[in-house]
């Protein structure tokens, strides 16, 4: 197996162009080691608007609260989603899917195979089926609720739109109970 190395896209694009940004905003440059002394020396915590602050120059200036902008989808990459078919495996007698107990076979044109598990597939538990989503409800993940005077994040909908589960609690509760308090993702309700 071939170690993981992740791809140098990022260090290297700024290697490229850090001269060019510098020479053109005519601005000082410092390095991460410098950065770090003098937040540690300041007893900050490791963050991107405590560095910011240190390269600066900050040493005893009153702050105020930082402000996050986070960028959110509107849609789910997919609006299909397959679910795979269950079989029990004669081997142990649990129940696996249809990709873990696949042919081998991992493509056409190359000799990549691996060892057929197909033949430990037993009896079928259920069956693969398609979901296509066809419908978008008004609440989406993220969202901004207000439920018995108290905000909570979406975290989904559940039973076709009737219940909406909150990331703050266990268990889902009635669509009709909550009230919308901000949407993050630019849907509006009318």
């Amino acid at each position: 197996m071939k170690p993981v190395q992740k791809p140098l896209k990022d260090a290297t694009f700024m290697s490229t162009i850090r001269w060019k940004l510098v020479n053109a905003l005519m601005c000082d440059y410092t390095y991460g080691y410098i950065t770090k002394s003098k937040r540690v020396s300041l007893g900050l915590e490791k963050t991107h608007y405590n560095d910011a602050f240190c390269i600066a120059g900050g040493i005893n200036q009153q702050r105020i609260e930082p402000i996050y902008f986070e960028q959110i989808r509107r849609n789910n990459r997919s609006l299909e989603k397959f679910y795979d078919a269950k079989y029990v495996d004669i081997r142990d007698k649990s129940i696996k899917t249809g990709q873990e107990l696949f042919c081998g076979r991992r493509t056409r044109n190359k000799n990549l195979n691996e060892e057929n598990l197909h033949k430990y597939r037993g009896a079928k538990k259920s069956k693969g089926r398609r979901n296509i989503r066809k419908q978008r409800y008004a609440y989406q993940p993220k969202d901004i609720v207000t439920f018995e005077s108290k905000k909570y994040s979406v975290q989904g909908v559940q039973n076709k739109g009737k219940y909406i589960k909150l990331m703050e609690m266990s268990k889902p509760v009635k669509t009709d109970l909550v009230k919308p308090y901000m949407f993050r993702k630019g849907f509006s309700m009318f």
